[in-house]
């Protein structure tokens, strides 16, 4: 961040700026009005979205997330060179731990406030309504893209550990990947994607544990409006559970508490958590792990992602019997056994 940026900063918002430190794709500043993050964005329409979704957001009563300060002008957007930046508030608090299901159950309940506030969001354009959630065509391109990287494997050979487990697992993720896909068009979504257009809803898309952030109150915020757009809010749960479910191990009750935390502010049919159950089938964690590390996208590297698989190849006697699990939590359904749809 160069001298000339700070100072202008400093002009702009009526502070002095006494330390800088990078951190992932934000800086954070020590200033004598607090601590605060800075963003920076290519387009001003970006910065336009998430400083007029934060302000929308807390006027309908969902204050836990971030919040954008003015400049002197009143304006919430300050362009320097060609980039958009907004300064927001630091929440002090610690990324939530998918390994505590209280964290779990705190981000649910805190996801599930955002969805309540996150309608009655007119889409702005003509809604490319095919049936298909979006969902869907993500883990399409991701088996796909799975898929020539075990052909590149299988003609090289294995290169190291990772590519091991890869082929150790390659069928089983690839049999779950094109079943649920092809199940999936049985499943009566076609009413979480009117939704998108009759109540205007809005998911985050984007629910990993690191964008809720838990203070020493016990408060949860989500943050990182950025992935924040229309789309089906089911995408969101299943988001969630997927990820948290491997660090808790594929336990049925944590994904029984995790969502009775969600429905005791915002009420799930049963018809939506057994949806949200078949669509867990999905080998997700897998699959974005090993698809992200060759793509060489920010923020995944051989050894995190090592890491993941392994332990992903370790519960998979436990992640079957989770998918397997559906007579217990749906016993007391009103709409009958539970199945899965094939």
């Amino acid at each position: 961040m160069s001298r000339s940026f700070v100072l202008s900063l400093e002009k702009a918002f009526r502070c002095r700026i006494y330390g800088v430190k990078p951190r992932r794709n934000v800086h954070l500043l020590k200033t004598d009005r607090g601590h605060w993050i800075i963003k920076g964005y290519k387009e001003r329409e970006k910065a336009e979205w998430v400083t007029r979704l934060s302000d929308t957001l807390q006027e309908k009563g969902f204050y836990q997330t971030v919040q954008y300060i003015s400049d002197e002008r009143g304006e919430k957007i300050f362009p320097f060179q060609n980039r958009y930046y907004t300064v927001m508030k630091m929440i002090d608090g610690r990324e939530a731990d998918n390994t505590s299901i209280s964290d779990v159950k705190k981000s649910a309940a805190t996801l599930a406030r955002f969805h309540l506030a996150a309608r009655g969001f007119p889409v702005p354009h003509p809604y490319a309504f095919e049936g298909k959630p979006a969902m869907l065509d993500k883990w399409e391109s991701r088996l796909e893209h799975f898929e020539r990287i075990i052909w590149h494997v299988e003609q090289n050979g294995p290169q190291n550990r990772l590519e091991q487990i890869i082929l150790e697992m390659a069928d089983e993720v690839i049999r779950d990947g094109r079943e649920i896909l092809q199940a999936a068009y049985k499943l009566p979504l076609a009413s979480e994607l009117f939704a998108v257009v009759e109540q205007g809803t809005l998911a985050h898309r984007d629910v990993a544990s690191h964008n809720f952030l838990i203070t020493s109150r016990g408060s949860c915020y989500l943050i990182d409006l950025d992935t924040v757009g229309h789309d089906m809010q089911l995408s969101d749960l299943v988001q969630l559970m997927g990820r948290m479910l491997l660090m808790q191990g594929y336990r049925v009750d944590s994904f029984v508490e995790a969502i009775e935390a969600y429905s005791s502010v915002n009420v799930l049919s049963d018809a939506q958590v057994w949806m949200i159950h078949q669509l867990l089938r999905y080998p997700d964690n897998f699959l974005r792990e090993v698809t992200g590390v060759y793509a060489n996208r920010p923020g995944y590297t051989m050894r995190g992602v090592l890491q993941l698989v392994q332990m992903e190849a370790r519960l998979r006697r436990s992640r079957r019997t989770f998918l397997e699990a559906g007579h217990a939590i749906f016993q007391r359904s009103p709409w009958g056994s539970y199945h899965f749809v094939g």
